[in-house]
């Protein structure tokens, strides 16, 4: 790969992130992610396969380890596709250690403050019946935001469930509590008929001029009506499952995630909530 050539750069990137979206099945954001931190790379480094003065950079940037571990992996992960398709030669990649970061538990929301929350959302325009539906399904399935903005109407299914399509085009049909479902059937009846056009195609949620709810505006929506970020809320649904005797399989497959370590961090998560009620209820806690 030749720094100087721009224009081949760009050629090969392109390629690449259509390999991510098309085969791989990677999500919109995730694809993003991954050319930013591919031509960040290339225009910060001066030797292709080399990270010392990159990793140097990221740091004077104040960049957070778990942050510069991402883009090492996001590059390595694309210097080696190139190496398969014969663009560069694998050998030139020199080894980066990952830098060692603190495992942060994820924010969990309690079970008595977002139930109060849906409980209490408005819920009489057409925007506010749109955004409790997919408030409701986020904690009542524990759905990425990628997977509540590819929703088809289709994917409802009579019985209570819902089908999804996951990362890598993994497909999952997931159950949906009884007041999701009235949630999104209300929805259906009464708010998705005032925003469908002929853009809107067969998705189920729709923005104000009818096409398809984006990755940002779905994210801008649980801002504003639970202010805290979507991946809260399936984090939330994981803990709250195992907090009431799921089964740690259960819920890996419910998250749709392929390696259980994954979803090992909500015992973590239940544990530490177990020791704190522990101290709070035990009369010499």
């Amino acid at each position: 790969m030749n720094l100087t050539n721009k224009k081949y750069q760009e050629k090969i990137v392109r390629e690449y992130l259509s390999y991510l979206n098309k085969v791989k099945g990677y999500s919109t954001h995730t694809v993003t992610s991954y050319k930013y931190d591919i031509f960040q790379y290339l225009e910060l480094n001066q030797e292709i396969g080399e990270f010392s003065t990159y990793l140097k950079l990221l740091s004077r940037k104040n960049y957070a380890k778990s942050t510069i571990n991402r883009k090492i992996t996001s590059i390595k992960t694309f210097l080696k596709w190139t190496s398969k398709m014969d663009y560069f030669d694998a050998t030139l990649i020199q080894p980066a250690t990952s830098l060692k970061s603190e495992k942060k538990l994820p924010n969990i929301l309690s079970s008595s403050y977002i139930n109060t929350l849906l409980d209490e959302l408005p819920f009489q325009t057409t925007k506010e019946i749109r955004d409790k539906a997919i408030l409701e399904l986020m904690y009542s399935s524990g759905l990425r935001v990628s997977e509540v903005a590819n929703l088809r109407i289709q994917n409802l299914k009579p019985n209570k469930s819902i089908k999804v399509v996951g990362k890598g085009s993994k497909e999952r049909v997931l159950p949906i509590t009884t007041r999701a479902g009235k949630a999104i059937n209300k929805y259906l009846e009464l708010g998705r008929i005032e925003l469908a056009n002929e853009q809107s195609l067969d998705y189920m949620f729709l923005g104000v001029r009818g096409g398809q709810l984006s990755d940002r505006e779905i994210r801008r929506i649980v801002n504003l009506r639970v202010g805290t970020f979507p991946h809260s809320l399936r984090h939330t649904f994981a803990t709250h499952l195992l907090e009431g005797g799921a089964d740690l399989r259960v819920v890996q497959e419910l998250l749709g995630h392929n390696d259980p370590t994954t979803t090992q961090i909500y015992t973590h998560v239940s544990k530490k909530q177990l020791k704190e009620k522990y101290k709070q209820s035990h009369p010499r806690g």
